[in-house]
Parts: C-alpha cells; sequence; structure tokens
C-alpha cells in the first residue's frame, strides 16, 4: 500500500515538473516585466497615497492640539483674572511659559476689537489688527475655531477661542503652529518624501523646488475634494509623480493643498532592480527545474514527518499546534481530522479556563463582602456612640461657641454613616420589594434631583423615554440608587459641561436603560475593573458605588455593560419583562 501511494505521489510530481517546465518559464517571459512595471507603478501610487493621508492625519492633529490648547487656556481663571484685570505683565509671563514648552509656534491674545494686545512668542511684535479674519470675527461670537490663517508669523494653523468673564467677551486666546521651513522638513524627515502646501493655486513651502503654482482644472478638482495625482510633475528639474489632497477652511471653502512627490528616477531604480531579478529568476527556475524532479519526493517523507511532529507538538498546555499541509491527498485528509479535533480541544478548554475565572470573580466577591460586614460592624457602633456624644456636647455649649466645629463632626459622621450603609447593602443585601413600576417615572425623579446641580455645571440633559414602556417587576428604591450612581458618576465626569443623555427601549422581552454622557471617559484598563469592590479612581470613592449597582440588577435578574471611547461613555442596564420568583443574592 505505502508502494503504491509513493509511485501515485511519483506521478504527480512527473506530471507537475513538466508542466512547470513548458508553462510556467515561458509565461514568466512573456507577462512577467509587465507585470513589474505596473506593480512598481501601483506601489508608488500607493504610497503618495498613504503617505498624503500620514501627511493629512498629522495636519488634523495639529488642528486638535492647537483648539484644545486655545480651549483651556481661554478657560483658566488665571488668565482671565489677569486680562480683565490688565495685568498685561503677568498675562505675558504666563504665556511666554506655555511658548517655551515648544508644544506652539504661536500663542496670543485678541481684544474684544481684534486688536493683538501681546504675543507670547514675539512679545514686541503686538499691536496690529486681525478683525478682518474669519476667525477672528467667528471667535468674537462665542465660538471657538480652528482655521488656516495668515499673519504676521506667516501661514499657519490656527486656533481661536472666546475669553468669557462675567457673561461677557473680554477677549480672545489664539494658539498656532505655522507652516515653516522646519514644518515641511519634519513631514520629509518623517516619511522620507519631498512634501509641499500650496494656498490656492500658489505654493507657499515645500522641500522641492519647481511647479510653484497650480493650474485651474487642477485647483477645480480639488475644490470637489478629489485628491489629484499628476504623473509628469517636473520638480527639482526631473520628472516626478505628485499628490495633491485639498484642504479647506473652517467655514467649508477651499484653501489650498498638501502635496508630496516621488521622483520617476524611483520607478527606473526599481524597475532594473526588478529587470535583473526577473531575469535571474527565470535562469535559475530553469536550472532548477531540472533537478527538482528528483527532490520533489522528498515531499512524501516531508509529509509524513510534518503529520508526526504535529502530533508530537500538540500538549494540553497548548492547544494552538495546527499541522499545516496544502493540496487534498491522504496526509491532508490525515491533517485536517487532527486540526478539527484541536480546534475542538481548544474550544472545550476556553469554556473551562471562563468557568474558572467566573468561580475565582465569585470568591473574590464573597471574600469582599465577608471584610466589608466585618468592617462595617467594627465601625457602626463606636460611630453611633460618638455621634450621640456630639450631640450632648452640642447641647452644652454657651453663646454658640463651637457650633460650627460640632456641626462639622456631625456632618463627617453622618458622611461615614453613609459609606457604612453601602458597605453593609454590599456585604449583605436588604430584602427586596417588588412593584408594578414604569422605570421613566423612576428615571424622571432621580433627574429632578439633579436638576441644580446639572444647570450649576452646563450640562445639557437629552432624555429620550419610550411612551410606551411596559411595566415591570422591580424594587423602586434600589433601581433609584442605581439610577443615582450612575448619574452622580456621569455628572462628575464632565465638571466643565457636557451632554447627558438618557433613554429607554424595549426589545426582545427586556427593557434597555442606556445612562450616557461626554466626560472624560473610562481608559481601557480601568474598563474590566470598575465593578471589581474598592476600586475605585476618585479620591473620595470608595469604589462600593458600581459594584453596587451590578449586585442590584443581577439581583432584578438582569445584567450591566459599560462602553467607553470616542468622547462617550455609556452604561446599558437590561432588565427582563418576565422575571421569575427568585431572589439572587451574591
Amino acid at each position: 500500500m505505502i508502494k503504491y501511494l509513493r509511485y501515485k505521489l511519483n506521478l504527480k510530481i512527473f506530471f507537475y515538473f513538466i508542466l512547470i517546465i513548458f508553462t510556467m518559464t515561458i509565461s514568466s517571459i512573456i507577462i512577467g516585466y509587465r507585470v513589474v512595471i505596473k506593480t512598481i507603478e501601483h506601489e508608488i501610487h500607493n504610497k503618495l497615497t498613504d503617505s498624503i493621508s500620514a501627511y493629512s492625519e498629522e495636519i488634523k492633529f495639529i488642528e486638535d492640539k492647537c483648539l484644545t490648547i486655545a480651549r483651556y487656556l481661554s478657560s483658566e481663571d488665571e488668565i482671565k483674572e489677569l486680562l480683565f484685570n490688565r495685568e498685561y505683565d503677568r498675562l505675558e509671563k504666563k504665556l511666554r511659559a506655555y511658548y517655551t514648552m515648544k508644544i506652539l509656534d504661536i500663542i496670543e491674545i485678541e481684544s474684544p476689537d481684534g486688536k493683538v494686545i501681546m504675543r507670547g512668542h514675539n512679545p514686541e511684535a503686538a499691536g496690529d489688527t486681525k478683525i478682518q479674519q474669519t476667525i477672528i470675527q467667528t471667535g468674537l461670537s462665542g465660538k471657538s475655531i480652528v482655521s488656516y490663517e495668515k499673519g504676521r508669523s506667516g501661514f499657519a494653523i490656527r486656533a481661536v477661542a472666546p475669553i468669557s468673564y462675567r457673561g461677557k467677551i473680554i477677549g480672545l486666546i489664539m494658539a498656532g503652529s505655522r507652516f515653516s521651513k522646519d514644518f515641511v522638513k519634519q513631514i520629509q524627515s518623517l516619511t522620507s518624501i519631498n512634501n509641499g502646501i500650496y494656498r490656492d493655486h500658489d505654493k507657499i513651502i515645500s522641500t522641492y523646488t519647481g511647479y510653484k503654482r497650480l493650474d485651474d482644472t487642477t485647483v477645480e478638482k480639488l475644490k470637489t475634494r478629489e485628491t489629484v495625482f499628476i504623473d509628469n510633475a517636473i520638480l527639482n528639474g526631473e520628472e516626478s509623480y505628485l499628490i495633491l489632497k485639498p484642504l479647506f477652511s473652517a467655514d467649508g471653502t477651499y484653501w489650498g493643498a498638501l502635496a508630496m512627490s516621488i521622483s520617476e528616477k524611483s520607478e527606473n531604480k526599481y524597475l532594473t532592480y526588478y529587470r535583473k531579478l526577473l531575469s535571474t529568476m527565470i535562469i535559475l527556475g530553469v536550472l532548477l527545474s531540472l533537478i527538482l524532479y528528483f527532490f520533489l519526493a522528498r515531499n512524501i517523507n516531508k509529509s509524513l514527518h510534518t503529520i508526526i511532529d504535529g502530533l508530537d507538538g500538540f500538549s494540553l498546555n497548548d492547544f494552538s499546534t495546527r499541522i499545516n499541509l496544502k493540496g487534498n491527498d491522504e496526509f491532508n485528509r490525515i491533517a485536517e481530522s487532527f486540526n478539527k479535533l484541536a480546534k475542538k480541544l481548544q474550544i472545550y478548554n476556553t469554556k473551562i479556563l471562563k468557568l474558572q475565572e467566573d468561580m475565582v470573580q465569585s470568591a473574590k466577591l464573597a471574600t469582599a463582602g465577608q471584610l466589608a460586614a466585618g468592617f462595617a460592624h467594627e465601625i457602626r457602633n463606636p460611630l453611633s456612640s460618638i455621634k450621640m456624644m456630639a450631640q450632648m456636647a452640642r447641647s452644652y455649649l454657651k453663646d454658640g461657641k463651637g457650633e460650627k466645629e460640632i456641626g462639622i463632626i456631625l456632618n463627617e459622621i453622618e458622611r461615614i454613616n453613609n459609606i457604612v450603609k453601602e458597605l453593609i447593602e454590599f456585604a449583605k443585601p436588604s430584602a427586596m420589594h417588588f412593584q408594578e413600576k414604569n422605570v421613566n417615572e423612576i428615571i424622571v425623579e432621580v433627574l429632578r434631583l439633579f436638576q441644580y446641580r446639572i444647570e450649576h455645571q452646563g450640562i445639557k440633559v437629552e432624555t429620550n423615554l419610550m411612551d410606551s414602556l411596559p411595566r415591570i417587576s422591580v424594587d423602586p428604591e434600589k433601581m433609584k440608587v442605581c439610577i443615582i450612581n450612575l448619574t452622580v458618576n456621569a455628572i462628575q465626569a464632565m465638571p466643565t459641561g457636557g451632554i447627558l443623555s438618557v433613554s429607554t427601549t424595549f426589545k426582545d422581552e427586556h427593557i434597555l436603560l442606556k445612562i450616557c454622557d461626554t466626560g472624560i471617559g473610562i481608559s481601557e484598563e480601568n474598563l474590566k475593573n470598575i465593578f471589581e469592590p474598592f476600586f475605585t479612581t476618585k479620591k473620595e470613592g470608595t469604589g462600593l458605588g458600581l459594584p453596587l449597582v451590578k449586585v442590584i440588577i443581577e439581583r432584578h435578574q438582569g445584567k450591566i455593560t459599560v462602553e467607553s471611547g470616542k468622547g462617550e461613555t455609556c452604561f446599558t442596564i437590561t432588565l427582563p419583562i418576565n422575571r421569575t420568583d427568585t431572589d439572587i443574592i451574591i
């Protein structure tokens, strides 16, 4: 049987040998050169396309950086006070300090009439008027904006943010980065490609010579947001490939273009190299094909060795072992059967590891609950005595002396008592009292509690509560605790304002409650820990708020998930319509 198998395989090898000699070699000679030319042109196009995209991303990054810094500085209380009180010397020192950090090329403050009060990057050049610039007019209207403008410092990315004080705009902060020779040289050093920037038709800066002006046809294409590729541009005295990507001002009008170029000598260099390589490969291919037949038979033994090595390499500690054989012969069928078995074992192993992980998590929660219960009970008794003694001491006070201090003590005792209540609730959850409720009513009640704080922080509330939301069996007080915790977290994440959105929907026999904020977000490394007991990133947090929410939701036989990214953090609570009567205590 083995002799027959080897004979069959050797016959296949001989057939493919003839095919290689008389078909592949001749085909390579005919089409190889054309393929090389097309490949090089395609690679150059791809390289320029990728590079101009990276260039555009760098411009976008600089825009975001300038706008972020402008907004940050415009909101600084110290800058507002100094500008309002006209303490220009101190204000100039502060701007100079930011400029010397080398984060920006341009930093300055304009008055409400558009006049430059001072420049951190060039103090002695202050005094010119910029009221005609679009970004200045937009900034004076109370909006932050980033665009491209020309000033004493030349063409630059400039961002403007209004400085408001006591409800009135008292000036503008401008942060910017110049389109300078150093800027395009830095891009060249990062990409090894010549680049430049055009304003409308005319080139303003570049690392190459020539092509000083774009023709009208090219500009019209750029105005339609089309990326333009030019094959025969004369740059540095030689034919080059040039790619242009349009830039648009903040108002959406065409401003200019980014440019990157590669000399056609690169194509000729690669073409020469590939021509030699192709010729060498063809010659070697003919020579190697003559002896290939005598060595291809070794593939039989190689296949056997591959299967044996795969079996030997398989272990219960590593399920990733696979046997890789190409073709559709007997060896390949054996390899496929082994790979299917290994894949099934890997799936089962993953499920076992997940069960182990869940068991460890349950053990951690149980341990945390025992510790919390012990601490809570040990603290609560002496805390009650302290509170009673403080109240008695306050009754002995005369002429109001010490009243403030005793009040502080009682307030702090009450705060500690609330933390102890959280510990006890987490460690030993109280009985559930289920009632038929509309979740929307609980949400509205909670938002009403925080109305003053929300308005005080300049937070915008967006609600999308489903009108026909069905009533479900919940513990209203405990659900209220959950929504309060998530709302407080969202408010704390937006100290300078943002959007708090709350929505409810009904899907697949479940109610979905989503609470989102546009605050500081949660880092990826913290996302997996936020429901862990005692894990917190807040200075005064106990780390029990979200774990308690998770326990309450799970006692409702629901689940809670969180997503954070792209400027938004969302908690989603899923509650079943048909809850069983079992009270799950975790």
